[in-house]
């Protein structure tokens, strides 16, 4: 059993200090991923790692890998780790086994040739590597050692793949989860996301429902379990609800509010009333990214799980903080499209029973010079969330090397949103013609993971990049909007370091976010209007 593998290794640590993981419940999966993770402890060194019957086969080499087939790089071998360590990125504190930074160098998939057993057996094991920094063939050949080690030599195939010239381990020090350096990482180790996630995220989601109940314990009504209550409960319940709508009523609006007693999210019973609360909450931050820009709503007047509908073009009787904004259509007419500029806006698309705000990728006083590209990453059901993270750190490196800053989002679903602000240089047609053909060239570089085709047959255990959203009269959910899901779910903009530690998409929702916000030292998207860049058409 892989628990059994793992005996040695806890026999080393103290994971009461450490935040390695321990490995005392086996992953009940089998793979074939690859990792090797930088490591500062007394001396620098990668620990190379390859999946094998449930644990981590790992080998430790002081030079790292060399795509030079002449050079034959020492490999000692060590103790199996479990595969949770695959994700490990962090410090190991001072005075524990292996104490010191550690970074995520490289990671992907192998695959061995021939039986691997058999290939550790006898001491020679040539496999593929598929990574983020190592392709093509590779060796490990065990020697005769020096009686004290288990002494292997990792050294490169001549295949495609080799390069005589290139020093990889000095040309590319980043890690490919989180884009930072041992250095930056040993200089922000508070923020330092270690291994035990999982063990931590369910602490914090029992600290945040406990919370919750706290909070809401008195205007959950909404679900059926509330008929069985006693009557003074009920009503205690009803009294609650009832402060809210009285605290959204004294809102400087403009306009009536009504029906603030009814169930929008039926599972946490949440109100109009409440989503109008976290609406108004919210709104300096959600405005910079919603402010003049046309809008299609999704307006669910009865709640969610009852008949929603898309709205583009303004209806009478929508509150005056709804402004228009004239759009041409293709055929020649001129519609009035939907825009909010403050907070007594935003409470009007609720009042109006909106439940999703999507904005197009422009502003509305030049509807035909996008400024705002949105990759979003829209994974297959079968796809775990950490290759769809892994796919934004690869956006990211990609966009940067075109010399393109980004900043991502969750949806308020299973995907992320890679988004690029830009100067309103080139019109609709040019704009989506360049996401399409990074989304294509994406597919191309990793055809196993990314598709740029919609269709579901083409999408099976890949990562749609869905660049459509680009184009001229399609939207993206706006950052900081709920979506009309259970768990009244947001998208919400993180940062990439916050990407790379952990995130549990299903953790923002209506009733956390106005909490996370309230703790945040600083703006997540911060700066990202400030920057100035610009997408160049292909010539």
């Amino acid at each position: 059993m892989a628990v059994d593998k793992l005996a040695k290794y806890r026999s080393m640590r103290d994971f009461t200090k450490t935040a390695e993981p321990s490995g005392a419940r086996a992953r009940k999966r089998t793979g074939n991923s690859f990792v090797i993770q930088q490591h500062a402890a007394r001396r620098m060194h990668y620990d190379f790692r390859l999946e094998l019957d449930g644990v981590l086969l790992s080998w430790s080499a002081p030079k790292g890998p060399s795509l030079n087939p002449s050079d034959k790089r020492l490999a000692v071998r060590t103790e199996d780790h479990p595969l949770d360590y695959a994700n490990f990125e962090g410090i190991i504190p001072a005075g524990q086994y292996g104490g010191g930074t550690v970074n995520v160098w490289d990671n992907g998939t192998w695959e061995p040739e021939g039986d691997p057993h058999e290939g550790l057996r006898k001491g020679r094991l040539t496999f593929s590597l598929d990574g983020h920094k190592l392709h093509g063939k590779w060796h490990l050949i065990r020697t005769k050692g020096d009686g004290k080690n288990d002494n292997w030599l990792l050294f490169k195939s001549r295949d495609e793949a080799a390069n005589e010239n290139e020093d990889i381990v000095a040309k590319r020090p980043e890690s490919v989860i989180s884009g930072r350096t041992l250095e930056q990482i040993a200089k922000d180790a508070d923020r330092i996301w270690h291994s035990n996630r999982a063990e931590k995220s369910v602490k914090i989601e029992k600290s945040v429902k406990s919370e919750k109940r706290t909070v809401y314990r008195n205007v959950d009504i909404a679900n059926a379990e509330n008929k069985k209550l006693p009557k003074s409960e009920r009503s205690a319940k009803r009294a609650a609800n009832d402060s809210v709508a009285d605290l959204v009523k004294q809102l400087p609006l403009g306009f009536e509010l009504t029906n603030l007693d009814k169930i929008l999210y039926p599972e946490q019973g949440i109100t109009k009333a409440q989503l109008i609360a976290y609406l108004a909450v919210v709104a300096d931050w959600m405005l910079p990214h919603i402010d003049n820009r046309p809008l299609t709503l999704v307006r669910c007047p009865e709640g969610r799980g009852k008949p929603c509908f898309f709205q583009k073009k303004i209806y009478p009787g929508a509150p005056k903080a709804v402004q228009t904004v004239k759009i041409k259509e293709e055929d020649g007419a001129v519609v009035d499209y939907m825009k909010v500029r403050d907070m007594p806006g935003l409470v009007g698309l609720a009042q109006l029973g909106t439940l999703e705000a999507h904005v197009w990728g422009c502003h509305a006083d030049k509807v035909e010079r996008p400024d705002f590209m949105v990759l979003d990453l829209d994974p297959d059901v079968a796809l775990g969330w950490d290759k769809v993270a892994l796919a934004a750190f690869d956006v990211r490196k990609r966009l940067g090397e075109r010399g393109l800053e980004s900043w991502v989002k969750t949806t308020g679903g299973k995907g992320l949103h890679v988004c690029v602000p830009v100067a309103r240089k080139l019109d609709w047609d040019e704009f989506k013609q360049w996401s399409k053909e990074f989304a294509e060239e994406l597919e191309k570089d990793s055809p196993k993971l990314y598709t740029s085709n919609m269709a579901k047959a083409a999408r099976r255990g890949k990562i749609f990049v869905d660049y459509l959203r680009n184009g001229r009269n399609a939207t993206f959910i706006c950052a900081y909007s709920p979506r009309a899901r259970e768990g009244a779910p947001v998208s919400t903009p993180i940062t990439w370091e916050e990407l790379a530690h952990g995130v549990d998409p299903q953790s923002f929702t209506i009733q956390t976010v106005p909490q996370r916000l309230a703790k945040l030292e600083a703006d997540p998207w911060e700066g990202i209007y400030d920057t100035k860049q610009t997408l160049r058409k292909k010539k």
